[in-house]
């Protein structure tokens, strides 16, 4: 399977900091980029390529901290694993948030620091996987439309975790990795994507755009080149004031051509006579 792969991450034009991290497949950046990042990986290479990005829940501490650890420890999850499968990668989620809950009680300034994360996992048989907490998305081009294929983990009002005056509450999250101040187990979000035979083309992106950019302006920004939709995604998170970190990624996979069973022939194909002299 051929993938391209572009990704850009900025603080935004409120927040002095980026709490947001993105990953593509082994590659993590969280400090504010001044243009998007192309990557390519050609039919034939092995190995599981996991493309991602995390958002530091806002107001938490350290929630810089929290989307790195969360997309390292994922990342580290996911190349020990002998089988990549819907199992197996819930459990790397799970794991992730137990991890995250342990240094965040461990260490007082890291207390109640959590993330939410979105992500695509491609393996070295063509299997994608899907898979995210909280209300980080990813979206299926198909045509000129976008489908949505996450549901958020939030709600208009409530909170997550428990209760406590030192940490700002999340507000909505229904759930997310870490960001809890007594621990309960979380229950990711995890499918295999049944590939076409054509290329798919994946959007995702952390609330920072969603919650400033409508579906119907994120549709008007694609163009052909990722580059560009990318630029003119962030543009409109701009005009709408980007009042949170802003990340985004395209990922596009084509699936090798399948190879074309050779035709049979027949003697009279040929020419030839079944009972030759």
């Amino acid at each position: 399977m051929k993938i391209d792969c572009v990704a850009f991450t900025h603080n935004g034009l409120v927040r002095s900091n980026n709490e947001d991290s993105i990953l593509c497949d082994g590659w993590m950046r969280n400090r504010q980029m001044l243009a998007p990042v192309r990557f390519s990986f050609a039919s034939g290479e092995p190995g599981t390529r996991v493309f991602a990005l995390a958002d530091g829940l806002g107001g938490h501490s350290s929630g810089e901290v929290a989307s790195q650890f969360a997309l390292s420890n994922l990342c580290s999850s996911i190349a020990d694993m002998p089988q990549v499968s819907e199992a197996s990668i819930a459990d790397a989620l799970r794991d992730a948030h137990k991890a995250l809950f342990n240094v965040s009680i461990a260490d007082p300034s890291y207390k109640g620091m959590g993330a939410t994360v979105a992500g695509v996992i491609a393996d070295e048989t063509g299997a994608v996987h899907l898979f995210h907490v909280g209300d980080s998305r990813i979206y299926r081009r198909e045509d000129r439309f976008l489908q949505l294929l996450t549901v958020d983990d939030r709600l208009d009002s409530g909170g997550y975790g428990e209760v406590d005056p030192d940490v700002q509450p999340t507000s909505s999250l229904l759930q997310c990795l870490g960001g809890l101040v007594e621990f309960s187990e979380v229950e990711p979000h995890v499918v295999r994507f049944e590939m076409s035979e054509l290329s798919e083309t994946f959007l995702l992106c952390s609330d920072g755009l969603s919650d400033m950019v409508s579906l119907d302006e994120m549709e008007e920004s694609f163009s052909q080149s990722h580059d560009v939709t990318i630029r003119a995604l962030f543009d409109r998170a701009k005009a709408a004031g980007a009042k949170d970190n802003v990340s985004i990624m395209i990922i596009e996979m084509t699936p090798d051509p399948r190879p074309q069973a050779a035709p049979s022939i027949s003697p009279a194909d040929t020419g030839a006579s079944e009972n030759p002299l």
